[in-house]
């Protein structure tokens, strides 16, 4: 089975794309608050060196993802985060790309909890053995990458997203493609001390051996414990840095 290919969001090129990037950031990184009125379009087109219509097809492309509403006569207000699509994959992305909070961080833990066990115990089922090729890859990059954090993080990143498109169930494919922004903003949290990858790589290398053995009870319980296991880190390291 091949990648669907990571979800898209909106394109960054363009005035008005900017100007999509440019505010969404803002909103969803807290500097606009709910609530709060955004500047007027001249203040906008001022402030952004844009256009009138780059602004208007800008913030038409930020209702759609619920993060204002623009009414005659009011103008246009940030709402609230429980009004956001918490799936576009922009939205995820401005989330998790600049100092997410220790609850987001959270949920997108518990998350994992919910979604990688079943499809490692997906992959260990699956008679396509040759999609199993890729995960014993990237564990074999992430054994020669320790010393490397960065390294380390994209064939992590490589190994569970691997797992998931193994087990060939499309919907969840497809919903770890929407998640690969924050998954990799996760990692950044708790993914670059040299010590616990080198912990963690054993765990990685026993959800591998259940895989491969057909044993999918056992994968699903392993991956849990690993999941859960980086859940802890996040949660520890959260409290450590006062974002919880």
């Amino acid at each position: 089975m091949t990648s669907p290919g990571p979800a898209r969001g909106y394109r960054a090129d363009g005035v008005h794309g900017r100007l999509v990037h440019e505010l969404g950031s803002r909103i969803v990184s807290g500097q606009l608050l709910p609530g709060e009125q955004l500047p007027t379009e001249s203040e906008l087109v001022t402030e952004l060196a844009s256009s009138r219509p780059a602004v208007r097809e800008a913030i038409k492309v930020l209702t759609a993802k619920g993060l204002v509403l623009a009414r005659p006569k009011v103008g246009t207000t940030v709402q609230p985060e429980s009004g956001w699509n918490l799936l576009d994959p922009d939205v995820l992305a401005w989330r998790y790309e600049s100092s997410p909070t220790g609850q987001q961080l959270d949920d997108l833990s518990g998350l994992r909890v919910a979604v990688e066990p079943e499809a490692a115990r997906l992959a260990a089922r699956t008679k396509r053995r040759e999609t199993l090729t890729p995960i014993r890859e990237a564990y074999l990059l992430m054994e020669s990458s320790l010393q490397d954090p960065d390294e380390f993080i994209k064939h992590d990143l490589a190994f569970h997203r691997a797992v998931v498109q193994a087990g060939g169930n499309e919907l969840l494919i497809h919903l770890d493609e929407l998640l690969s922004a924050a998954l990799a903003a996760g990692r950044q949290v708790h993914t670059r001390n040299v010590r616990r990858n080198r912990r963690t790589l054993p765990s990685h290398k026993a959800v591998l051996d259940a895989i491969v053995a057909r044993q999918g009870e056992q994968a699903a319980s392993l991956m849990r414990e690993l999941v859960l296991g980086a859940q802890h880190d996040i949660r520890r390291d959260s409290r450590r840095s006062g974002t919880s």
